[in-house]
């Protein structure tokens, strides 16, 4: 039984709450004193029960293309109406898109010759030289400058940035390269969502190598000789342990490609189906139908075909590789900068990029995309490393234009 004070006592500390009850005439994530709350659908209104007060509310459309932000007064229990009118500026903003998605865009916009000396000038600012390894048996590393282009088929293209600098691996990860890790001690079992590099995938936490806990994976070599050709029957944890030892033996951060970043890497300023042009071709890859000796046979050795204008080999063929992000539908709510797409999605499957020796053309693609479940072992599929360079962020388009 409450006492007449006890009674008093809890009356006033009751939480007077007024009901917020929102509508929009476009779908829309709602956010209120930085607590996410969901899609609002169109037409579709929504209550939110709020201590009076003033929070802070924005709503954003799916495609983050446009947002708006205020300060509801909340000043009696009450019901307060207020309606999101996000639509007609978002036709407008997603015109203005399409038109601009028309036209070449950062990087698409410069010769072979200016996109080199943009590789040269990253390299310089990172103290390393275009070309490099982190030490013999290690993968050879091409570095890669910030910029803009357009990410995607042509009915979903969009504009990504890559505001850093970084490197990437000359080649898939060979045989040899692989069993160098293989034949050391063991490698340290972690969770398989603890990555090495932050919970974005993003390269900004390094944990350190520990004493080793079980034997690393000995992929099949599926009865084919040679120890440059890239390693298969790897699955994306596999990856990640390689990636992890790699980071120890250097002392550098090393990392898969984030999807974006992949893609950007791939075309190179092209704005083709294929990096060297719209057609297929006769031997540009190792694909069905691309003419090469290997071609729904087995993968064939690193190198075997000319680079793209970044001087990276066989983005296209080969082998399918592993990236960083789960896997989405589409690009619509994806980054729009270099960041791993971890949030959202199908979180048992990571994207795979680059199609392989045993696909169709049209599967080997700059903007192809397929998914496999991470645990996914298969003799087509590879991986491809990333490291982080020291260098200070840039506007990437300004780095561009000033390339032109």
């Amino acid at each position: 039984m409450i006492d007449q004070e006890g009674q008093k006592y809890q009356e006033t500390e009751r939480i007077q709450l007024a009901t917020l009850l929102l509508e929009a005439d476009i779908d829309c994530y709602i956010v209120i004193d930085g607590e996410d709350q969901g899609l609002l659908e169109r037409d579709c209104p929504r209550t939110f029960d709020l201590p009076l007060g003033y929070p802070l509310i924005h709503a954003s459309t799916k495609d983050g293309l446009v947002g708006i932000e205020w300060v509801q007064p909340l000043y009696r229990e009450e019901t307060i109406e207020h309606g999101i009118r996000l639509a007609e500026q978002h036709a407008l903003e997603r015109a203005k898109l399409e038109e601009e998605m028309r036209h070449p865009l950062g990087i698409e916009c410069l010769s072979v010759e200016q996109i080199k000396q943009m590789q040269i000038e990253a390299a310089k600012k990172a103290g390393v030289a275009p070309e490099f390894s982190d030490g013999p048996g290690f993968p050879e590393m091409v570095v890669i400058p910030a910029g803009s282009y357009r990410m995607g088929e042509e009915s979903d293209k969009h504009k990504v940035t890559i505001s850093r600098s970084f490197a990437v691996g000359k080649y898939p990860v060979t045989v040899e390269e692989w069993y160098r890790f293989a034949d050391a001690k063991s490698v340290v079992k972690q969770e398989p969502m603890s990555i090495l590099f932050g919970a974005e995938g993003d390269g900004s936490e390094v944990k350190p190598y520990v004493e080793p806990e079980y034997p690393p994976h000995r992929p099949s070599d599926n009865g084919w000789v040679g120890t440059t050709l890239p390693v298969t029957n790897v699955s994306w944890f596999d990856a990640q342990d390689y990636v992890r030892w790699l980071s120890a033996e250097t002392g550098q951060t090393y990392r898969l490609l984030t999807e974006s970043e992949w893609e950007y890497v791939c075309r190179a300023g092209s704005m083709t189906e294929y990096y060297w042009g719209d057609e297929l071709g006769v031997n540009n890859c190792n694909c069905q139908d691309s003419g090469s000796k290997w071609s729904c046979k087995r993968a064939s050795g690193v190198g075997s075909f000319a680079p793209n204008v970044f001087g990276v080999h066989d983005m296209l063929g080969n082998v399918w590789e592993w990236v960083q992000d789960h896997w989405h539908n589409n690009y619509e709510g994806a980054p729009s900068d270099e960041s791993a797409w971890t949030y959202g999605g199908n979180q048992q499957s990571r994207v795979v990029r680059g199609g392989s020796w045993d696909c169709g053309p049209r599967l080997a693609r700059s903007a192809s995309r397929a998914r496999a479940v991470t645990s996914s072992r298969y003799d087509d599929f590879g991986f491809r490393v990333a490291s982080m360079l020291d260098v200070p962020d840039v506007d990437a388009d300004k780095e561009s234009e000033s390339s032109l």
